[in-house]
């Protein structure tokens, strides 16, 4: 056979097979194939990107974490928590914040990210407050380590409205710079009443052991003022006065609410007086 006949026979046969049942048959499978893979990978990518379904975020500020899952299990969004801190004036596990915010929209199955409110608050330390510190500057000092002003009462001392103690709101203890009590805490203050025109006698605290002398001069509605060591204190609370300033002579006064320093040891008989007693 001719190469020209081959050629024309090979024709004749190819166009036979695109006419023939089977190629139309596997033309048909193929495109069927084609459309059911199609389909299946729009369908997959509908359902990863969620692309027909949102949401609106509901705000969450202020509902526990408890009521705020369930509320975004309902949504079909999920809940993170992304921090969490102290507010004193939210129920603790409160939702301070979250992102994103209220109202926005999101896909389903998106996290929410929220910052909660601490269970329990965190302890801070009573920072030190110098005697006659004035009453702004002890609210900011108090506020800074998150503290609250509770009440404030005042007593006798020369000056008006300066810092005189603090005790922890209901209790009757004066409270120790360096302690540590839950943040968020109400502290009482005491400060000076301005009362310097009252007189009183200077009492004599030479020979009183610390605390006694400590309750004498709150009873005469006194201040305390320095305390210096002499020698080593094994128990400061035992330790004799040994001399105090201003002295205390015969029809000696000074204002309601003055200070008084005293020196103090564990040796009454080194009790001297004072320089300037006669």
């Amino acid at each position: 056979m001719s190469r020209s006949k081959k050629k024309e026979a090979e024709k004749v046969s190819f166009l036979r097979f695109l006419i023939s049942k089977v190629f139309w048959v596997n033309i048909l499978s193929a495109m069927v194939v084609f459309v059911i893979i199609l389909w299946l990978v729009l369908l997959f990518v509908q359902r990863y990107s969620r692309h027909s379904e949102s949401q609106t975020v509901p705000d969450l500020v202020g509902v526990t974490s408890a009521e705020a899952e369930n509320t975004l299990q309902e949504l079909d969004l999920e809940y993170a928590i992304m921090d969490s801190t102290y507010a004193p004036d939210q129920r603790p596990l409160a939702i301070l914040n979250q992102d994103p915010p209220a109202g926005s929209k999101v896909k389903s199955g998106r996290k929410i990210y929220v910052t909660v409110n601490m269970a329990k608050p965190p302890d801070t330390e009573i920072p030190f407050i110098e005697i006659g510190t004035s009453y702004i500057s002890v609210r900011e000092i108090l506020e800074s380590h998150g503290l609250l002003i509770g009440n404030v009462t005042y007593k006798p001392f020369e000056y008006k409205d300066v810092f005189l103690d603090m005790r922890l709101q209901g209790e009757h203890k004066s409270l120790q710079s360096g302690s540590k009590i839950p943040k968020g805490s109400r502290i009482d203050i005491v400060l000076g009443n301005g009362l310097g025109d009252t007189k009183i006698l200077i009492p004599d605290l030479r020979g009183l052991t610390y605390s006694e002398a400590v309750n004498l001069i709150q009873l005469k509605d006194l201040s305390l003022g320095s305390v210096i060591a002499s020698g080593t204190i094994t128990d400061t609370l035992d330790a004799f006065v040994v001399k105090q300033y201003p002295a205390a002579l015969e029809d000696r006064y000074v204002n309601l609410g003055s200070m008084i320093d005293i020196w103090i040891s564990d040796e009454p008989d080194t009790i001297k007086k004072d320089l300037n007693d006669p």
